[in-house]
Formats: structure tokens, C-alpha cells, sequence
């Protein structure tokens, strides 16, 4: 999984993942100048936390249940799989506090989604949700990449990864 930092001295945001043999890090975006501590911290910590639930997609595929009825633990995790295509509208449009109240999906990945766009939305930055977005998108290609079994660029990080179920290249015949 991605794990992204505030590079204080730089004033950046970062994201860092493991490919087995070592990191990669890059510099995702700047923060705006007038970006408090506390919010770019907060922004990288829920970046973190989306992506942990993006990757347990790979981890806990509804595949390796064993039932997709409904309101089963398969049934469940078709849909967190299936959420992939709310996550950018999340990002560019989360639920915000209503006075005192605030809708929260029970989709882990909608909400996750939901708390980036929400410190996306305090940080009042077009450029930056722009590029978060940008990252976003990639992050889920490469689960996505890693569930037919390509383990190349960024989806290399699934090589640290535990599946509960085959790996998508097992059983697969090599000619």
C-alpha cells in the first residue's frame, strides 16, 4: 500500500511504497503556502488510509468468500471492490458537516474517499486536488493491474501483499 507523507522542510507531499527490494518515493504535489501543519498531515494520513482499504480489495477479494449472496462477508467485499467507481467523485465531492451531523457511507473505500475529499475541500486548493486525484487514479490502477497478476510499476507493491485466495497467476498455464 501507499503511504504518503508531508515533507515539512519542502513543503510537498509525498508518496513512498515498498516493491520488496526497496522504496520508491516521489514528490506527489506542493502544498498551498498557506497550508497549516496539522491539515497537510491530516491529508496524508487519510491518503494513507484510502489506500490501505483500495489494497485490502486485493488482499480480501470476493473471491475468496464463500458466498456473494447478499449480506455476506463476499457480498461485502464485491462491494468495496465495486466502490472503485465512486472514489474520484468522493474526492472531488465529499460529504460535508451538515451543522452538527455528517453522512458517512458504510462503504470503507466510499468513505475513505470521502475524508481525503474532505481535507482536500479545507485545504481549498484546485491545483492540489487536481494532482491528488491524478494520484488516486493511479493507486487504483494499480490494484487493479495487481488483480490480473501484472506486477509491474506501481502495482509491485503487492508483491509484500498477502492474498486470501490464489494469486491471479496461479493455475494459469505457461506454454
Amino acid at each position: 500500500m501507499t503511504v504518503y507523507a508531508y515533507d515539512e522542510a519542502r513543503g510537498v507531499l509525498i508518496t513512498t511504497w515498498d516493491t520488496g527490494v526497496g522504496c520508491i518515493a516521489s514528490t506527489l504535489a506542493d502544498l498551498p503556502k498557506a497550508a497549516e501543519r496539522d491539515a497537510a498531515i491530516g491529508l496524508a494520513f487519510c491518503l494513507t488510509g484510502l489506500s490501505r482499504q483500495v489494497w485490502r480489495t486485493y488482499t480480501h477479494p470476493a473471491s475468496a468468500a464463500d458466498s456473494l449472496e447478499p449480506n455476506t462477508e463476499g457480498w461485502r467485499r464485491q462491494g468495496e471492490r465495486e466502490a472503485f467507481a465512486e472514489v474520484v467523485t468522493s474526492l472531488r465531492s465529499p460529504n460535508l458537516p451538515q451543522g452538527d451531523s455528517i453522512v458517512q457511507s458504510y462503504i470503507l473505500v466510499v468513505e475513505a474517499a470521502h475524508r481525503v475529499g474532505r481535507a482536500l475541500h479545507a485545504l481549498g486548493d484546485q491545483a492540489l486536488t487536481d494532482r491528488v486525484v491524478a494520484d488516486v487514479e493511479d493507486e487504483l490502477a494499480a490494484v487493479e493491474k495487481a488483480e490480473r497478476g501484472d506486477l509491474t510499476g506501481r502495482a509491485k507493491q503487492a508483491v509484500l501483499l498477502t492474498r486470501a485466495d490464489a494469486s491471479p497467476r496461479a493455475g494459469q498455464r505457461r506454454e
